[in-house]
Parts: C-alpha cells; sequence; structure tokens
C-alpha cells in the first residue's frame, strides 16, 4: 500500500531532525567549550580527548553502522538510539567526571553512529524510488541543517538568560536537547515504517541480507566511485572550517565580522543549499545526482582556481567573501546529493545500509588527515603558503570528485541503456 505523500514527507522531517540534532551533545563543545571548561570542571586538553574519544569510535562504527540498518527494524533502532541518546544526555547533564565523560562518549558513538546514521539514511532513501533519490536525500540534508540551526539557536537564547556565573545555564541546555531527543525518539515509532522492501522492487531484491553481502558490497565498482565522491566532497567541508581564519588572517577582517560568515556558511547555507541541490536534480534536465554533482564539482574547481589567484594578491575582502560562499555552495549542495548515488546506481536495497556504511568510513577518512595537516601548514608556513597549499588540497579533492562522478554516471547509463541488465550494475569487481 503507498504511503500517503504527506506523511512520507512528515516522516522524512522526523528522520532528518533526528539525525541531524543527534550529534549536538557529543559536539557541545563546538558552541560551549568555555561553558565545559568553566562548569564541567574540565581542562581544554581534557575537553579535546573527550571529543576525539568520540570521534575516534565513530569511524570504527560507520561500517558495522551499515549491518545493523540492513538487518534490523528501522523503526525500532531509530526510536531507541534516540530515547537511548536522550538518557545519556541526562546523565551528561549531572557533570559527571572524567572517565564518566569518557564512557558517555562512547555510548554517544553507539547510539549516534551504529545504531542511527545508515539506518536513518537507508530509512529515507526507501521512502522514494531510485528516480527520488536526489530530491529526497537533498531534502534531508537541509531538514537536518533547519533542525540543527533552530535548536542551536534556541538554546543559545536560552543560555543567555542566566547569569554568567550560574551554572544550571550549560544544565539546562543539556537538558533541553536530552528531552527534544526523547521526544523525536517516541515520533520516530509512530511515523518511520520498516516497508523495507517497497511494492516497485522487484522480486530479485527482496532477499535477505547476510554477513556474507559485505564482501558483496565490497566488490561492487559503485560503492568505491560513490566512497571516492563522499571524500572529495567531505575534503572540501572540513576545509571550509577554516574559512574564519583565512578571511581574518589574508584579508584582515575583524574576528567577529568573520564569526558572523562562518555562522552563514556553516548553518544557514548547509540548510538552504542541501534542498536546492534536490532542486536541480528534480526540475533541471541533469535529473541525475551523479551529473548534478559533476556540475558542481567542475564549479568548485573553477572557484578553487580563483581562489588559489587571489589568494596570491589579496585586495578585495568581498571578492574572497563571494568565492567562498559560491564554494560553500558546490559543497552543501552536493553533500545533500552524496548518498543519493548509490540509490541513482540502483543498490540492492538489501545491500544499502552496509552500502552506506563502508561509503562513510572512507568519504569521512577527511576528519583524520584534513585538520591535522592544515594545522601543520598554519604553525609552520607563512599564511599566504598555508593557504595556497590548502586550496590547493581542495582542487585535488574537485578533481577527485569529477573523476568518479564521470565512472559512476557511465556505469549508471550503461544499466539505463538496458533495463533488464539493471542489477548487474553492482555485481562488478572494481576493476571490471
Amino acid at each position: 500500500m503507498q504511503t500517503p505523500s504527506y506523511r512520507r514527507w512528515i516522516t522524512l522531517a522526523i528522520i532528518s531532525f533526528s539525525g541531524g540534532v543527534s550529534f549536538d551533545l557529543a559536539y557541545l563543545r563546538y558552541i560551549y567549550q568555555i561553558p565545559m571548561a568553566k562548569f564541567m570542571g574540565f581542562s581544554n586538553t581534557e575537553i579535546g580527548l573527550i571529543m576525539s574519544t568520540f570521534g575516534i569510535t565513530a569511524i570504527i562504527l560507520y561500517a558495522p553502522s551499515g549491518v545493523v540498518a540492513d538487518k534490523f527494524s528501522h523503526r525500532k533502532m531509530i526510536t531507541a538510539a534516540m530515547i537511548a541518546t536522550g538518557l545519556l544526555g541526562l546523565l551528561m547533564s549531572t557533570y559527571p567526571p572524567l572517565w564518566v565523560m569518557l564512557l558517555i562518549q562512547v555510548a554517544f558513538a553507539i547510539t549516534t553512529i551504529l545504531m542511527l546514521w545508515s539506518v536513518s539514511i537507508k530509512a529515507a532513501s526507501l521512502l522514494g524510488d531510485h528516480s527520488e533519490q536526489g530530491k529526497i536525500m537533498g531534502w534531508m540534508e537541509g531538514l537536518r541543517g533547519v533542525g540543527v540551526m533552530s535548536l542551536a539557536v534556541f538554546t543559545m537564547w536560552i543560555f543567555s538568560r542566566f547569569a554568567p556565573e550560574d551554572s544550571n545555564s550549560l544544565k539546562t541546555v543539556i537538558l533541553i536537547y536530552s528531552v527534544v531527543y526523547i521526544l523525536l525518539g517516541i515520533l520516530c515509532w509512530f511515523f518511520v515504517s520498516d516497508n523495507t522492501h517497497p511494492a516497485e522492487e522487484t522480486t530479485t531484491e527482496k532477499k535477505t541480507f547476510q554477513l556474507s553481502d559485505i564482501l558483496s558490497v565490497l566488490r561492487i565498482s559503485t560503492t568505491w566511485y560513490c566512497s571516492m565522491i563522499i571524500l572529495g566532497v567531505y575534503t572540501i567541508y572540513a576545509i571550509l572550517s577554516y574559512s574564519t581564519n583565512y578571511l581574518t588572517e589574508m584579508y584582515g577582517m575583524t574576528l567577529i565580522a568573520a564569526s558572523y560568515m562562518g555562522i552563514v556558511i556553516n548553518k544557514i547555507f548547509r540548510a538552504m543549499c542541501g534542498p536546492l541541490g534536490g532542486l536541480i536534480t528534480t526540475y533541471s534536465r541533469l535529473k541525475s545526482p551523479t551529473r548534478v554533482i559533476q556540475l558542481l564539482s567542475v564549479i568548485g574547481a573553477l572557484t578553487l582556481v580563483a581562489l588559489l589567484i587571489t589568494s596570491a594578491h589579496p585586495q578585495s575582502v568581498m571578492v574572497g567573501i563571494g568565492l567562498i560562499l559560491l564554494l560553500a555552495f558546490t559543497c552543501y549542495a552536493s553533500r545533500g546529493l552524496y548518498f543519493a548515488c548509490p540509490g541513482e546506481a540502483r543498490t540492492p536495497r538489501y545491500i544499502m545500509g552496509t552500502t552506506v556504511g563502508i561509503c562513510s568510513v572512507i568519504g569521512f577518512l577527511p576528519d583524520i588527515f584534513v585538520y591535522p595537516i592544515i594545522g601543520h601548514w598554519q604553525d609552520t608556513l607563512p599564511a599566504a603558503e598555508a593557504y595556497h597549499n590548502m586550496w590547493l588540497m581542495g582542487l585535488t579533492a574537485m578533481c577527485l570528485v569529477i573523476l568518479f562522478t564521470f565512472l559512476l554516471f557511465r556505469k549508471i547509463r550503461a544499466a539505463n541503456a538496458g533495463p533488464e541488465n539493471a542489477p548487474s550494475l553492482t555485481t562488478e569487481a572494481p576493476g571490471q
């Protein structure tokens, strides 16, 4: 029975909000590092240790999260993940000692990565067929951004209502997040479906996942193509986090003004550009998420060439801002589409979660190498040379995206040319 359109979009909104805000307590340092040190009694080094504990555990759990998405009930997993994350938040609000906080971070990684990450992406992808993946994933990324931005603004407003020395300020913020998580978990129970075999799928796809299918996923060429596309786009995403530093050091922009630009780039653009990528896919002649990412990566590459040129002779700060905003648009629009690529490649639904998990492990590797490399350049090189190297790294990443979108679309076009052979798209070895 077809899911009503309005219910489908409500479900997508709930899944997206849940997947977006679920990380906010694990990444509490991003906004509240000073209050964490002040009220929770941690040093900056200890806060860094807390963050790295989550990051290392997350990298380990991305691949298993795909298996979870293929083996278990989506409704039960998302509901349990959100409620468990909320309960962990309640424990966090007691301002526990460091060893307990480290355990909480490991538990956060289990609930948000192992139980929720691939499950939420697969559950969203199942709300439409392969032709709708760009629209669905674009709106998912945008709605995640809206949820994160809205809750962040609300909690910051609540935090500001307290006296500066009142330790209940941070406690209240943590409690608000915890309650929102639990409420979202309850909503997920009523709206998320376990319809893992849509009516339009052929009987050949109505298989149950076996652990041996992990090796099958690794042998699929499109898994590697999608992974490299994500890695390239995510490298740009990581590089954009240095926009504030770049504008202050290269153009002499004030820290406050550059920080506002950081909010525009990292919050507002994230909420806007994901849906825009989906709209381009839906209503333009391109139709294909892979082709749209390819076009965006070409624009991104040209923008990076312009940044390399202007960085050598920085003059107009407005030109610098404009180029960074254009690069941010191409990045966030691509982020809204890159998990549509496995669906467009007609990856069988019974291994979609595992595919997402493996793509996440490879695609999010920039979290490990981008920050220390750029940090080393900032510490050891003149600013102009450090940022020249940074934009060069970004240009290399964009060229990677252009190459692998070309290879992926060639596979998709070959499959679409003969619909009866479509399943073979995902049964080839990488070397074929």
